[in-house]
Protein backbone atom coordinates (compact mmCIF):
# COMPACT_ATOMS: atom_id res chain seq x y z
CA UNK A 1 0.00 0.00 0.00
CA UNK A 2 1.54 3.33 -1.19
CA UNK A 3 1.90 6.38 1.56
CA UNK A 4 -1.23 9.76 0.62
CA UNK A 5 -0.12 12.61 -0.41
CA UNK A 6 -1.23 13.77 3.52
CA UNK A 7 1.20 11.24 4.85
CA UNK A 8 3.98 12.61 3.25
CA UNK A 9 3.22 16.06 3.94
CA UNK A 10 2.06 15.60 7.20
CA UNK A 11 4.63 12.97 8.91
CA UNK A 12 7.44 15.44 8.28
CA UNK A 13 5.86 18.10 10.04
CA UNK A 14 4.88 16.11 13.00
CA UNK A 15 8.08 14.97 13.10
CA UNK A 16 10.15 18.46 13.49
CA UNK A 17 7.16 19.04 15.96
CA UNK A 18 8.64 16.63 18.59
CA UNK A 19 12.31 17.45 17.45
CA UNK A 20 14.37 19.05 20.12
CA UNK A 21 14.42 22.42 19.46
CA UNK A 22 17.74 24.12 18.03
CA UNK A 23 18.42 27.56 17.66
CA UNK A 24 20.27 28.18 14.15
CA UNK A 25 23.34 30.81 14.62
CA UNK A 26 23.40 33.01 11.70
CA UNK A 27 26.35 34.05 9.75
CA UNK A 28 27.71 36.72 9.14
CA UNK A 29 27.08 40.10 10.70
CA UNK A 30 24.01 40.67 12.99
CA UNK A 31 21.65 42.89 14.47
CA UNK A 32 20.21 42.37 17.83
CA UNK A 33 17.21 40.44 17.29
CA UNK A 34 19.37 37.85 15.33
CA UNK A 35 21.03 37.60 18.68
CA UNK A 36 20.56 33.40 19.93
CA UNK A 37 19.58 33.29 23.63
CA UNK A 38 22.73 32.33 25.71
CA UNK A 39 25.13 34.59 23.11
CA UNK A 40 26.29 38.30 23.67
CA UNK A 41 27.23 40.81 21.08
CA UNK A 42 30.33 43.06 21.42
CA UNK A 43 31.05 45.72 19.57
CA UNK A 44 34.49 47.49 19.20
CA UNK A 45 35.43 50.24 16.58
CA UNK A 46 36.49 47.62 13.61
CA UNK A 47 34.93 44.28 14.50
CA UNK A 48 31.92 42.43 15.75
CA UNK A 49 32.53 39.52 18.42
CA UNK A 50 29.47 37.39 18.38
CA UNK A 51 30.40 35.35 21.36
CA UNK A 52 28.79 32.57 23.36
CA UNK A 53 31.27 32.68 26.39
CA UNK A 54 30.69 35.26 28.95
CA UNK A 55 31.04 39.31 28.09
CA UNK A 56 34.38 39.57 29.61
CA UNK A 57 36.00 36.84 27.16
CA UNK A 58 33.90 38.61 23.96
CA UNK A 59 35.44 42.14 25.18
CA UNK A 60 39.46 40.91 25.66
CA UNK A 61 38.95 38.45 22.30
CA UNK A 62 37.88 42.38 20.81
CA UNK A 63 40.70 44.06 22.40
CA UNK A 64 43.20 41.78 21.34
CA UNK A 65 42.02 41.84 18.10
CA UNK A 66 42.08 45.49 18.19
CA UNK A 67 45.64 45.68 18.92
CA UNK A 68 45.95 43.15 16.24
CA UNK A 69 44.67 45.15 13.48
CA UNK A 70 47.29 48.26 14.36
CA UNK A 71 50.20 45.70 13.70
CA UNK A 72 48.74 44.50 10.46
CA UNK A 73 47.66 48.23 9.28
CA UNK A 74 51.12 49.43 10.31
CA UNK A 75 53.04 45.92 8.12
CA UNK A 76 50.75 47.02 4.88
CA UNK A 77 48.98 49.85 5.40
CA UNK A 78 45.59 49.99 3.63
CA UNK A 79 44.31 52.80 1.20
CA UNK A 80 40.46 52.41 2.07
CA UNK A 81 38.64 52.72 5.19
CA UNK A 82 38.69 48.75 6.65
CA UNK A 83 35.17 47.44 7.07
CA UNK A 84 33.98 46.44 10.59
CA UNK A 85 33.69 42.13 10.55
CA UNK A 86 32.82 39.21 12.35
CA UNK A 87 33.97 37.03 14.62
CA UNK A 88 32.53 34.24 16.46
CA UNK A 89 33.49 32.98 19.40
CA UNK A 90 32.28 29.25 20.59
CA UNK A 91 32.08 28.29 24.22
CA UNK A 92 33.53 24.89 23.42
CA UNK A 93 35.24 22.67 20.79
CA UNK A 94 31.84 20.57 20.30
CA UNK A 95 29.89 23.80 19.56
CA UNK A 96 32.79 24.64 16.94
CA UNK A 97 32.76 21.78 15.27
CA UNK A 98 28.75 21.62 14.65
CA UNK A 99 28.83 25.11 13.23
CA UNK A 100 31.68 25.06 11.29
CA UNK A 101 33.30 21.61 10.96
CA UNK A 102 37.08 22.25 10.74
CA UNK A 103 38.48 19.50 13.05
CA UNK A 104 42.32 20.03 14.17
CA UNK A 105 41.60 23.87 13.82
CA UNK A 106 41.25 26.22 16.70
CA UNK A 107 39.47 28.79 14.52
CA UNK A 108 39.37 29.41 10.76
CA UNK A 109 38.22 32.46 8.12
CA UNK A 110 35.24 31.69 6.13
CA UNK A 111 35.94 34.21 2.86
CA UNK A 112 32.61 33.24 1.76
CA UNK A 113 30.60 34.51 5.03
CA UNK A 114 33.47 36.69 5.87
CA UNK A 115 33.68 35.75 9.23
CA UNK A 116 36.09 34.52 11.93
CA UNK A 117 35.36 31.55 14.03
CA UNK A 118 36.68 30.29 16.79
CA UNK A 119 36.03 28.69 20.25
CA UNK A 120 37.23 28.95 23.65
CA UNK A 121 40.25 26.14 24.12
CA UNK A 122 40.93 27.33 27.78
CA UNK A 123 43.97 28.74 27.08
CA UNK A 124 44.48 32.64 26.69
CA UNK A 125 47.95 34.01 26.74
CA UNK A 126 46.67 37.12 28.40
CA UNK A 127 45.81 35.69 31.35
CA UNK A 128 49.64 35.60 32.46
CA UNK A 129 50.85 38.72 30.88
CA UNK A 130 52.02 41.01 33.56
CA UNK A 131 51.80 44.56 33.54
CA UNK A 132 55.35 45.48 32.99
CA UNK A 133 56.95 42.31 32.15
CA UNK A 134 55.30 41.11 28.92
CA UNK A 135 55.88 37.34 29.63
CA UNK A 136 54.25 34.91 27.33
CA UNK A 137 51.73 32.17 28.38
CA UNK A 138 53.19 29.94 25.44
CA UNK A 139 56.67 29.43 26.84
CA UNK A 140 58.51 26.23 26.65
CA UNK A 141 58.34 23.99 29.93
CA UNK A 142 61.00 24.76 32.53
CA UNK A 143 64.01 22.35 32.03
CA UNK A 144 63.03 18.73 33.67
CA UNK A 145 59.18 19.45 33.23
CA UNK A 146 56.82 17.40 31.03
CA UNK A 147 56.84 13.59 30.22
CA UNK A 148 60.69 12.89 31.96
CA UNK A 149 63.28 14.43 32.40
CA UNK A 150 65.90 14.87 29.14
CA UNK A 151 66.32 12.44 26.50
CA UNK A 152 64.88 9.31 26.09
CA UNK A 153 67.33 6.45 24.69
CA UNK A 154 67.46 6.65 21.18
CA UNK A 155 66.99 10.61 21.20
CA UNK A 156 68.25 14.11 20.99
CA UNK A 157 68.27 16.95 22.96
CA UNK A 158 65.92 18.62 19.94
CA UNK A 159 63.28 15.47 19.87
CA UNK A 160 63.04 15.18 23.71
CA UNK A 161 61.82 19.18 23.76
CA UNK A 162 59.53 18.37 20.84
CA UNK A 163 58.07 15.33 23.13
CA UNK A 164 58.37 18.06 25.91
CA UNK A 165 56.43 20.79 24.45
CA UNK A 166 53.85 18.28 22.29
CA UNK A 167 52.50 16.84 26.04
CA UNK A 168 52.15 20.82 27.18
CA UNK A 169 51.18 22.72 23.92
CA UNK A 170 47.41 24.00 23.10
CA UNK A 171 46.22 25.57 20.87
CA UNK A 172 45.77 29.69 22.52
CA UNK A 173 42.58 31.20 21.62
CA UNK A 174 44.33 34.39 21.18
CA UNK A 175 47.14 33.46 18.40
CA UNK A 176 45.00 31.24 16.80
CA UNK A 177 42.69 34.72 16.68
CA UNK A 178 45.53 36.70 15.32
CA UNK A 179 46.35 34.46 13.24
CA UNK A 180 43.05 33.76 11.09
CA UNK A 181 42.64 37.79 11.86
CA UNK A 182 45.34 38.49 9.36
CA UNK A 183 43.81 35.84 6.86
CA UNK A 184 40.71 38.22 7.05
CA UNK A 185 43.04 41.43 6.87
CA UNK A 186 44.67 39.75 3.68
CA UNK A 187 40.88 39.30 2.12
CA UNK A 188 39.65 42.49 2.63
CA UNK A 189 43.28 44.40 1.69
CA UNK A 190 43.64 42.70 -1.41
CA UNK A 191 39.60 43.04 -2.15
CA UNK A 192 39.69 39.90 -4.82
CA UNK A 193 40.05 36.47 -4.64
CA UNK A 194 44.24 36.55 -5.48
CA UNK A 195 45.28 33.16 -3.31
CA UNK A 196 48.70 33.93 -1.49
CA UNK A 197 51.27 31.13 -1.67
CA UNK A 198 50.98 29.31 1.55
CA UNK A 199 54.17 29.77 2.54
CA UNK A 200 53.89 33.83 3.32
CA UNK A 201 49.92 33.84 3.85
CA UNK A 202 50.42 30.15 6.58
CA UNK A 203 54.04 31.52 7.61
CA UNK A 204 52.98 35.11 8.02
CA UNK A 205 49.54 33.57 9.98
CA UNK A 206 52.08 31.90 12.57
CA UNK A 207 53.99 34.81 13.01
CA UNK A 208 51.01 37.00 14.24
CA UNK A 209 50.22 33.75 16.32
CA UNK A 210 53.56 34.65 18.38
CA UNK A 211 52.35 37.98 18.53
CA UNK A 212 52.12 38.95 22.43
CA UNK A 213 49.50 41.52 23.80
CA UNK A 214 51.35 44.35 26.13
CA UNK A 215 50.21 46.52 28.80
CA UNK A 216 51.93 50.14 29.75
CA UNK A 217 50.70 51.52 32.84
CA UNK A 218 47.39 49.93 32.04
CA UNK A 219 47.10 50.70 28.88
CA UNK A 220 46.98 48.31 25.68
CA UNK A 221 50.23 49.07 23.29
CA UNK A 222 50.89 47.40 19.74
CA UNK A 223 51.22 43.71 20.11
CA UNK A 224 55.15 42.49 20.35
CA UNK A 225 56.60 40.93 16.98
CA UNK A 226 58.64 38.74 16.60
CA UNK A 227 58.46 36.22 19.32
CA UNK A 228 59.49 32.65 19.10
CA UNK A 229 57.05 30.25 18.02
CA UNK A 230 58.68 27.16 19.60
CA UNK A 231 56.61 24.44 18.54
CA UNK A 232 57.11 25.31 14.82
CA UNK A 233 61.19 26.26 15.65
CA UNK A 234 61.36 22.88 16.93
CA UNK A 235 60.06 20.74 14.12
CA UNK A 236 62.08 23.09 11.85
CA UNK A 237 65.14 22.40 13.88
CA UNK A 238 64.39 18.21 13.60
CA UNK A 239 63.68 18.85 9.95
CA UNK A 240 66.78 20.74 9.29
CA UNK A 241 68.91 17.84 10.44
CA UNK A 242 67.41 14.97 9.30
CA UNK A 243 67.42 16.98 5.90
CA UNK A 244 63.73 16.82 5.69
CA UNK A 245 62.93 20.57 5.07
CA UNK A 246 61.99 21.57 1.46
CA UNK A 247 64.44 23.92 -0.32
CA UNK A 248 63.84 27.62 -0.72
CA UNK A 249 64.14 27.72 -4.34
CA UNK A 250 61.14 24.93 -4.60
CA UNK A 251 59.01 25.96 -1.15
CA UNK A 252 58.43 29.47 -2.22
CA UNK A 253 56.42 27.91 -5.83
CA UNK A 254 54.84 25.37 -3.48
CA UNK A 255 51.05 25.01 -4.52
CA UNK A 256 48.57 24.83 -1.48
CA UNK A 257 48.55 21.10 -2.08
CA UNK A 258 51.85 20.64 -1.90
CA UNK A 259 52.33 22.27 1.34
CA UNK A 260 48.91 21.30 2.60
CA UNK A 261 50.25 17.54 2.15
CA UNK A 262 52.98 17.93 4.86
CA UNK A 263 51.43 20.07 7.34
CA UNK A 264 54.12 19.55 10.23
CA UNK A 265 57.25 20.19 8.12
CA UNK A 266 55.64 22.90 5.93
CA UNK A 267 53.76 24.76 8.52
CA UNK A 268 57.39 25.13 10.42
CA UNK A 269 58.90 26.18 7.52
CA UNK A 270 56.52 28.45 6.31
CA UNK A 271 56.77 30.28 9.88
CA UNK A 272 60.54 29.83 10.17
CA UNK A 273 60.82 31.69 7.06
CA UNK A 274 58.64 35.15 7.46
CA UNK A 275 60.42 34.99 11.20
CA UNK A 276 64.16 35.34 9.53
CA UNK A 277 63.18 37.22 6.33
CA UNK A 278 61.55 39.84 9.11
CA UNK A 279 64.45 39.58 11.66
CA UNK A 280 67.62 38.58 10.35
CA UNK A 281 68.85 42.07 10.18
CA UNK A 282 69.81 41.85 6.56
CA UNK A 283 67.52 44.68 4.91
CA UNK A 284 67.37 42.82 1.68
CA UNK A 285 65.51 39.86 3.34
CA UNK A 286 63.63 42.53 5.57
CA UNK A 287 61.74 44.01 2.16
CA UNK A 288 60.53 40.84 1.07
CA UNK A 289 57.62 39.40 2.52
CA UNK A 290 56.21 43.81 2.21
CA UNK A 291 57.27 43.96 -1.06
CA UNK A 292 54.95 40.69 -1.62
CA UNK A 293 51.92 41.49 -0.29
CA UNK A 294 52.07 45.00 -1.66
CA UNK A 295 52.62 43.70 -4.97
CA UNK A 296 50.25 40.84 -4.66
CA UNK A 297 47.95 44.04 -4.53
CA UNK A 298 48.02 44.68 -8.04
CA UNK A 299 49.05 41.11 -9.57
CA UNK A 300 47.77 37.81 -9.59
CA UNK A 301 51.07 36.31 -11.55
CA UNK A 302 52.44 35.04 -8.80
CA UNK A 303 55.51 33.91 -10.42
CA UNK A 304 56.12 37.52 -11.21
CA UNK A 305 55.60 38.94 -7.30
CA UNK A 306 57.75 36.34 -6.53
CA UNK A 307 60.62 37.54 -8.79
CA UNK A 308 60.38 40.90 -8.15
CA UNK A 309 60.02 40.50 -3.64
CA UNK A 310 62.86 38.12 -3.86
CA UNK A 311 64.85 40.46 -6.65
CA UNK A 312 68.45 40.78 -5.89
CA UNK A 313 68.56 37.78 -4.02
CA UNK A 314 70.76 34.65 -4.06
CA UNK A 315 68.11 31.86 -3.09
CA UNK A 316 71.04 29.67 -2.38
CA UNK A 317 72.88 32.28 -0.20
CA UNK A 318 69.55 32.64 1.85
CA UNK A 319 68.88 29.04 2.36
CA UNK A 320 72.45 28.45 3.74
CA UNK A 321 72.01 31.24 5.72
CA UNK A 322 68.45 30.63 6.80
CA UNK A 323 69.97 26.67 8.15
CA UNK A 324 72.54 28.11 9.81
CA UNK A 325 70.24 30.45 11.62
CA UNK A 326 67.88 27.72 12.34
CA UNK A 327 70.28 25.81 13.81
CA UNK A 328 71.59 28.58 16.32
CA UNK A 329 68.33 28.57 17.83
CA UNK A 330 68.46 27.92 21.47
CA UNK A 331 64.65 26.60 23.24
Amino acid sequence: MRPSIITCCVLPLLLLAVAPAQEIVRRGPWQKRHVPEGWVLHETRNYQIQSQCPQEKAERLGQHMESMLLVYKAMFRPDKEFKKYTIKLFKDHESFLAYGRAPGAAAYYSSTDREMVCYDTGRWMDEVVGPDTGEAAVEPPAEGEGDGDGAKEGEDEDQAAFRRHMRDYEMDILGAAAHEGWHQYFHWYVTSWVQLPSWINEGMGDYFYAALPRKVKGKKIPAELGRMNHMRMLVMKIAAKQGRHVPIDRFIHYTQSEYYSNPSICYAQGWALCQFLLHSGNKDYARVVPTFIRTVRDSSLIDAVSEKAFKGIDLAVLEKEFLEWVKAQKL
